[in-house]
């Protein structure tokens, strides 16, 4: 072997054998900061709570009702129902009178940002009156008359010839 290769590989097993040794002191100490490190370490800050009310969350207005979505890429669309039962197809970012902009369009609802912040809309069925039974007049069978059969115990009429 040549001197320069004998050279380059004793380096390199001085190299493995020097970070064999670190990573078994390492693993003795559990991993603990050296002393050095520890001394250098900031002193530690306490937290300070504060108190901040909690946000009431803004409600949709009465009557709106969110009939449909339809998620999908590159488009998503909603459809909203109004309160005067008119529904529209929204796309994202679409003006939507009376309620503001639509800003997220997912599964089962909408996020809407209207003047006063911030609120959902989730799908709701359509309102259905409970259906009453319709009463209809019974359909009458036409009836068709019979001959009168002879009573019993009396004599049958003889025709005359």
């Amino acid at each position: 072997m040549q001197p320069r290769a004998v050279l380059l590989t004793l380096l390199l097993l001085i190299l493995v054998a020097a970070s064999g040794f670190w990573l078994w002191g390492r693993l003795i100490e559990g991993g603990a900061p050296s002393p050095v490190a520890t001394a250098t370490l900031a002193p530690a800050r306490t937290a300070t709570v504060v108190a901040v009310g909690t946000p009431t969350p803004v409600q949709p207005p009465p009557g709106y009702r969110l009939a449909g979505v339809a998620v999908g890429e590159p488009e998503s669309f909603a459809v909203i129902e109004a309160p005067n039962g008119v529904n529209t197809l929204y796309r994202l970012h679409d003006e939507a009178p009376g309620l503001g902009e639509l800003i997220r369009i997912e599964a089962e609802h909408v996020v809407i940002r209207g003047a006063a912040g911030d609120f959902d809309l989730w799908l709701a069925p359509a309102p259905t009156a409970t259906p009453a039974p319709v009463r209809t007049a019974k359909p009458r069978l036409p009836t068709r008359k019979l001959p009168r059969r002879p009573q019993s115990g009396g004599t049958t009429p003889v025709p005359r010839s």
